[in-house]
């Protein structure tokens, strides 16, 4: 009971995000477009880094300054300023949240401040259920990293209820990885492997943590992240 209504007051809080967020582009031109204002992790393993990255498009005839990004919390990690977007062009800004010393649900929001006038700012949002893993799924491995020679990873995917369930899997905008399949149905009780692919040519060398995310569509659906790391040599 405590785990249901833990997901319902995440869902009120999305959903009240969402709203807020239409308001403002409503009332006001932002200064760039954003593939979304909101991202959800869903459950996050503990002690996990992952990262997303939002599309913000500038749709104007001139040159938008991204000059100053603002995190609400220093689990956030954000791109340094400025950030020079030409007309036309889409910046993907990467936003890093490490759960290390964080438990339950949790909302955050990434402020931006722009040269654009008459509308110089704008915010974007993300949230998660940290330390936290479903009961109704299992995900094997829950977590995993690459290094250079690792070309896949396989997770095992079960449906632990007799309810028909269907999985929607996510990566993130950099296109770092494919994947087997991003779309299937499992009957109660069935399982499904799926094969994860690092694109190593789009690798940077170094560390880099991210994650992708998978969508369990029910009555009352939910997602669930799976952190990756990978180190290139």
């Amino acid at each position: 009971m405590k785990k249901n209504l833990i997901l319902v007051f995440a869902t009120l809080a999305i959903a009240g995000m969402v709203f807020a967020a239409g308001q403002r582009s409503t009332q006001s031109e932002l200064p760039l477009d954003p593939d979304n204002f909101f991202w959800q992790f869903g459950m996050i393993p503990r002690d996990a880094q992952v990262g997303h990255h939002y599309a913000l498009t500038n749709n104007k005839e001139k040159t938008v300054t991204i000059t100053e990004i603002i995190s609400d919390c220093d689990c956030t990690h954000i791109p340094k300023t400025p950030i020079v977007v030409a007309p036309g062009e889409t910046y993907m800004m990467k936003v890093l949240f490490d759960t290390k010393t964080y438990y339950g649900e949790t909302n955050r929001d990434i402020h931006l401040v722009t040269d654009y006038e008459p509308s110089p700012e704008m915010t974007i949002y993300f949230t998660s259920l940290t330390a936290r893993l479903p009961n109704t799924i299992s995900i094997t491995p829950n977590t995993t990293a690459f290094i250079t020679g690792k070309d896949s990873q396989m997770f095992t995917i079960q449906n632990l209820v007799d309810e028909k369930t269907g999985f929607k899997v996510f990566m993130d905008n950099d296109s770092l990885f494919t994947l087997s399949e991003s779309e299937f149905t499992l009957k109660g009780q069935k399982k499904k492997e799926l094969t994860v692919m690092p694109v190593w040519d789009l690798i940077p060398k170094g560390p880099l943590y991210t994650c992708i995310v998978v969508e369990v569509i029910r009555e009352k659906s939910f997602r669930v992240s799976i952190p990756i790391k990978i180190n290139r040599f």
